[in-house]
């Protein structure tokens, strides 16, 4: 069952034409939504044709809804105390969600020969998730674009750019005069000092030694040029930049990325920026390991995935 709005409404087995339901049903259904106020961080708005009928303004309501509350969770998505490559990671993963959007629902015009006769129901709630969709496209890009190295595209662009409208309103999508207060962090990297700790939570350093050793035994966590008391005294020091210690990884960096996930509750500073930022960590081919390696080869059943979870629930 598709459960997202922007999705559902352009499916072929359970899209916009699939509804046949009445107006009087829709009436009822009107007084049912889950509304949603305003986004508070909004820096755009619709101005689009009112719906003369239920149906229009059931789904339009359904519509604006959704990406209200989209927007309002871009602060979540984007928390203050994030790095730089994480709110990177969170960008491209979000333009390129709104990017499948977008392309579903050309796809879904033209398949279905929408038009932009607005007197016509399923013409009118396509138009109308078209341009929200714009709108939201062009918000993320307007409050976060700067974490990207990627074009940006005005209004019209993206409109061309996947609809083909050289001709698209830009009066449908209009900037807030004066918006209400919207915190955009404008600076290439968020300055904040990072620690030179990981920070391993018991005082009991064997049993993490323990646990690494039995690792490098299961999954061939090292190369053998790095032993497994090097990891250790890396991970339990309390300043390892004082350390010239260089860790080359002999398993995969999906294994890696997984290890460190489950490791990650019993240190206070266990992440991926931590360990980009010791500088201490090789991958098997021999490069630098950085945070974005770490998030890019994240998933949730790697190579020896059960081997990998009972050995480090040892530390429980």
């Amino acid at each position: 069952m598709i459960k997202d709005i922007f999705s559902r409404l352009t499916s072929i087995t359970s899209g916009l034409h699939k509804d046949k339901r009445t107006d009087n049903e829709f009436q009822l259904l009107l007084s049912e939504i889950k509304k949603h106020q305003k986004a508070s961080n909004t820096i755009f708005e619709i101005k689009f044709k009112r719906p003369l009928n239920y149906k229009k303004e059931y789904y339009r309501n359904l519509i604006y809804y959704e990406v209200e509350k989209t927007i309002s969770s871009f602060r979540e998505e984007f928390p203050n105390n994030a790095t730089l490559h994480e709110n990177s990671y969170t960008y491209t993963f979000l333009i390129n969600k709104y990017d499948k959007y977008l392309q579903d629902i050309a796809k879904y015009i033209i398949q279905k020969e929408i038009t932009t006769n607005l007197n016509e129901d399923i013409n009118y709630i396509i138009n109308y998730l078209k341009v929200s969709l714009i709108r939201l496209y062009t918000e993320l890009q307007e409050q976060y674009g700067h974490y990207s190295d990627n074009h940006l595209y005005t209004i019209s662009e993206i409109a061309e750019k996947y609809f083909n409208d050289i001709s698209f309103d830009n009066s449908l999508i209009e900037k807030i005069q004066e918006p209400q207060q919207v915190v955009i962090q404008k600076t290439s990297k968020p300055k904040r000092k990072l620690k030179t700790s990981f920070g391993f939570k018991d005082r009991d350093h064997s049993k993490l030694l323990s646990v690494l050793k039995n690792l490098q035994f299961r999954v061939d966590l090292l190369q053998n040029r790095t032993t497994v008391e090097e990891l250790h005294k890396l991970l339990i020091a309390n300043d390892f930049t004082q350390i010239n210690i260089q860790i080359h990884l002999q398993c995969e960096t999906t294994q890696f990325s997984y290890i460190v996930s489950k490791l990650k509750p019993y240190f206070n500073g266990l992440t991926p920026t931590s360990i980009e930022f010791s500088d201490s960590f090789k991958t098997k081919t021999g490069t630098t390991l950085k945070a974005n390696n770490l998030y890019k080869n994240k998933v949730h059943n790697p190579k020896e995935k059960e081997e990998i979870d009972n050995i480090i629930n040892q530390l429980q």
